[in-house]
């Protein structure tokens, strides 16, 4: 290998390394969900939310590329001491893992997944430049003796990998975090959420409150479990979490009462969006007609509220005309009612603002004191877990 030659695969070492190991960092930390593209419900955060993205559950994939990259470095630049002919094997089974790595992982998007990562079709084209690059500069061919042993043991490693991650565990599709409100947020006098009558449930250490009796909610008002969700319409997620959260209901009639509060994914009305989530069309009108459904009919909004979510993705003039049917025309557009959701409304969303502190993801449940689960809880035993832990639902 030629030392230009050779200077150019260190180039392409360092990186693919630095790259992995960014990747890595923002999966540990949660930050995926608020790089540019990468928000709820994109191919990004799909693909790096996967089980897929992770080893044993835990361990981001792109750690063990970052290792592989660091040790072809380290080989080139005789760091670790003289590989001698050591290092030119490794370099060409590392070669082989990078192009079969390459063509596991964008097969697993396009076929399985059914959708893109950019960040990881990035990094995984950057891998098969590094990898024909080494088979090039170490004169690489398959007359060699033993090149097909390195071909094939490569493609025996990738394949044990896939395996490990397909029987090992399911990664969490949420995560529990402890918030806290700023000073200044804590002492807002009028807080929208803590007016009106009915029993006043306080969260963040007293800084933040809720008359449960006057907001939306699902099930009996006078329940002593209270939980709070912020949600949007528009959101998947959201989505299969409310189902889950509406058998709990049902389970729990007189011991659960869930708070519902809309947060539009859109800027219209919700200038706290971060960069990297795209508007949802129609969040914002579909929010603001929930909340006058309620203020006009308590009793016809868990209806409205469930038809809203079954309805996801159809147009806003058809969830309109069936809030018209459960309430009327006279209600819907009585200006009493709309003053009270465009004043609730605002409400969520600057809620939203200290919300998205460690990730932007809805829905985001306050389960009680400072806790706040983050993103969706897709299955039942998950969301049994975090009733019996926080309040002792079993």
């Amino acid at each position: 290998m030629s030392r230009r030659f050779k200077l150019w695969v260190v180039l392409l070492c360092v990186l693919a390394a630095t790259g992995s190991l960014w990747l890595s960092v923002q999966k540990w930390t949660g930050q995926i969900d608020s790089l540019a593209g990468c928000g709820s419900g994109s191919g990004c955060s799909n693909v790096l939310g996967s089980k897929w993205s992770l080893v044993f559950g835990v361990i981001p994939v792109s750690v063990f590329s970052f290792l592989l990259y660091v040790s072809v470095l380290l080989s080139l630049i005789k760091v670790a001491g003289r590989w001698g002919s050591f290092g030119v094997w490794w370099r060409r089974l590392a070669a082989w893992l990078c192009l079969w790595a390459a063509v596991w992982f964008t097969g697993l998007q396009l076929v399985e997944l059914k959708t893109i990562c950019p960040y990881c079709m990035t990094m995984h084209g950057v891998g098969v430049l590094l990898g024909l690059s080494l088979l090039w500069g170490e004169k690489w061919s398959f007359r060699e003796r033993g090149a097909i042993g390195v071909m094939c043991g490569a493609a025996v490693c990738v394949m044990g990998l896939a395996g490990v991650q397909y029987f090992g565990p399911d990664p969490l599709t949420y995560r529990e975090d402890v918030l806290s409100m700023t000073q200044d947020q804590g002492k807002k006098k009028r807080d929208v959420h803590a007016l009106g009558a009915g029993r006043l449930v306080s969260f963040l250490s007293g800084s933040k409150a809720y008359r449960v009796e006057s907001l939306p909610h699902l099930g009996r008002g006078d329940a002593p479990c209270v939980m709070v969700e912020y949600f949007d319409y528009t959101c998947e997620a959201c989505r299969e979490t409310h189902r889950l959260l509406e058998d709990a209901v049902a389970r729990y009639p007189d011991r659960l009462v869930v708070v519902v509060l809309p947060i539009p994914l859109e800027r219209s009305c919700n200038p706290y969006l971060p960069k990297g989530i795209p508007d949802h069309e129609s969040a914002c009108k579909l929010a603001r007609l929930s909340l006058v459904v309620w203020r006009a009919d308590p009793k016809k909004f868990a209806e409205f509220h469930e038809n809203l979510f079954e309805m996801q993705g159809m147009p806003y003039e058809l969830a309109e005309s069936l809030a018209v049917g459960l309430i009327g025309e006279d209600a819907l557009s009585s200006r009493e009612n709309q003053d009270w959701a465009d004043a609730v409304l605002a409400q969520n969303v600057a809620d939203y603002q200290w919300l998205i502190k460690k990730t932007p993801v809805l829905p985001k449940l306050l389960m009680g004191g400072s806790v706040v689960i983050q993103g969706e809880v897709n299955d039942s035993r998950s969301l049994q877990a975090l009733l019996e832990k926080h309040f002792g639902l079993r």
